[in-house]
């Protein structure tokens, strides 16, 4: 029996915990760990891999894993509310790119097609090195979070058009029309059918398999439906990633998606790491060194000028410019399905081996730099957002605030999510005036359709807060996901306004002691009050009495030192 591609993971998940341990000893990005475990053990370093084919497959299998998680934390109604950070947002920016980057290869004296498939190249960003790390720090639900998803989205739904085009711009096309035609009818059968699927027919398997309380076949039924769908788009002439994400997207409108996306986690974490390793392998060290220079400045600039453009497009689909501005940082990078696009244009003529190589070394470079950009993409956003020529520029955007307060005082609400909407019905239920900071934009629009007193601005800032009457509140409760976010709408309350009562929410015991030293004096942990209230529920059932059950809750309270 043959064991190579058994010995070939065996060797990658050794080089790859080795890596990342020393990753975190030096306190550095784990990315890179596995970029250079890849480079290592790859055809270009040592060759300890032989079945190089094969672990590329598995990483497919980790990037459709990935999308598949993504479209379960979506679903079709929220796409439909982010259709203009996706379209407009999305659309821009891929536009803007493509122009940017085929005038740089024209410059370099490459011909306009070898140019547009350069700008193809560079547009796209990582989905993989994004999502994972702004998952990893709560920052999903951030001023920067939707307009970042929005382009993302919007770029792993264009690969597939680029794929189709690489043939047109390398003229091997028999018959374009004809083929962008059968695309165009292609992707809306498979839509009519994803979104059939999603309200009908998968929602009545799921139930009658979770009947059966069975945890292996409700997840083998998961992955069937992924990689059913991913094949079914396959064969179709789409690609395998975008069919993953709509079998995501399938599920999510399910009752149990979320509890789908807790089985697939563990998964996708093990084959998005042997996706990065491949990456790594991809890359030849010794052009890396000999090129370092021009590597480092192809990369510098690569950055800079891509954080400008995305930062514009999101400007354009309608965000604050601290938003605008951490989604064109965050979003700086090459993309991993920008690697797929580099091997077709290979094959088709587009681009040559050392072209390719120094399209690897300066992607690699970008991506190896990711994890700290999305780290300071919130911070620095909020600082570029300060300069006084945006401030002037956008301030009816960034401060859209208009309407008088009482002078009884309000509650000013941060988020307009599960936990907002049920503080505003509260207070509208005791007749306490309420006003709601929002940053989606959408959501505002809707909301204030419906009579919510609502406004857009991002709550981080202090000129926003202080335009809400922040002075005037009874107090501010702030209700994003973000643990990072909450942090900065704390911080900057307290700095506008050290008087104004804060009752904030997060999600992780570790950050209510943070939010007690940034001055907000009542902090609810979600993990902790779903403690309680599972201790309640369980004395009750034991017929305990009202001031046992008091007792209890608060010996839980104190010893996790919370402060109601």
């Amino acid at each position: 029996m043959d064991h190579t591609i058994l010995v070939d993971i065996t060797l990658i998940f050794t080089f790859s915990v080795f890596g990342v341990w020393l990753c975190h000893a030096l306190r550095i990005p784990t990315l890179l760990g596995f970029l250079v475990s890849g480079a290592a053990m790859g055809p270009h370093g040592f060759g300890l891999v032989a079945s190089v084919h094969e672990v590329e497959l598995l990483a497919e299998v980790g990037v459709m894993l990935l999308l598949f998680t993504i479209g379960l934390e979506l679903s079709l109604g929220k796409l439909m509310e982010m259709r203009r950070l996706v379209l407009v947002g999305g659309g821009a920016q891929v536009g803007l790119a493509i122009v940017a980057g085929g005038l740089a290869a024209l410059a370099l004296g490459l011909p306009m097609n070898s140019a547009v498939f350069i700008g193809f190249l560079v547009s796209l960003s990582s989905t993989a090195i994004v999502l994972k790390v702004m998952q990893e720090r709560g920052e999903m639900g951030g001023p920067h979070g939707p307009p970042t998803l929005g382009v993302l989205v919007f770029q792993d739904l264009i690969v597939v058009p680029m794929l189709l085009m690489i043939p047109l711009l390398a003229g091997q096309a028999q018959d374009p029309i004809k083929e962008l035609g059968m695309f165009v009818i292609k992707a809306i059968g498979i839509g009519l059918l994803v979104w059939f699927g999603a309200r009908r027919y998968v929602p009545m398997a799921l139930v009658r398999v979770v009947r059966l309380r069975d945890p292996e076949l409700f997840l083998m039924t998961l992955l069937m439906l992924g990689l059913g769908i991913a094949l079914l788009t396959a064969q179709a002439g789409l690609s395998l990633a975008l069919g993953a994400f709509l079998a995501g997207l399938v599920v999510s409108e399910s009752d149990y998606g979320h509890h789908a996306l807790s089985m697939v986690m563990p998964f996708r974490d093990v084959f998005t790491s042997l996706f990065f390793v491949s990456v790594g392998m991809l890359m030849d060290a010794g052009f890396f060194a000999a090129h370092l220079p021009q590597v480092l400045i192809g990369a510098a600039l690569l950055i800079a000028i891509k954080a400008l453009l995305t930062g514009g497009a999101s400007l354009l689909a309608g965000t604050t410019v601290a938003a605008a501005a951490g989604a064109g940082i965050a979003l700086a990078q090459v993309g991993e399905f920008s690697f797929v696009l580099a091997q077709a244009g290979m094959d088709a003529g587009l681009m040559d081996d050392e072209g390719r190589q120094y399209f690897l070394a300066i992607s690699v470079a970008t991506m190896a730099v990711t994890p700290v950009l999305v780290a300071l993409a919130g911070g620095w956003g909020r600082k570029i957002a300060s300069i006084p020529f945006l401030k002037t520029q956008f301030a009816e955007r960034e401060d859209d605030i208009d309407a008088p307060f009482s002078p009884l005082g309000h509650l000013l609400v941060v988020g307009f999510g599960a936990n907002g909407h049920a503080v505003w019905e509260l207070a509208q239920r005791q007749g306490i005036p309420c006003r709601v900071l929002e940053t989606n934009p959408d959501t505002v629009r809707r909301e204030r359709a419906n009579g919510v007193d609502i406004h857009f601005g991002d709550a981080s800032r202090e000129d926003v807060l202080h335009h809400a009457g922040l002075d005037k509140a009874l107090a501010l409760v702030v209700t994003v996901p973000a643990a990072s976010a909450t942090q900065h709408v704390v911080a900057a309350a307290k700095a506008a306004c050290p008087d104004i009562p804060v009752v904030a929410r997060t999600p992780f015991f570790t950050e209510g002691e943070t939010l007690r030293e940034l001055g907000a004096e009542h902090v609810v942990v979600v993990d902790r009050e779903a403690s309680v209230a599972l201790i309640t529920r369980i004395l009750k059932l034991t017929r305990a009495t009202p001031q046992e059950i008091a007792e209890e809750t608060l010996w839980v309270r104190r010893h996790e030192d919370y402060d109601a």
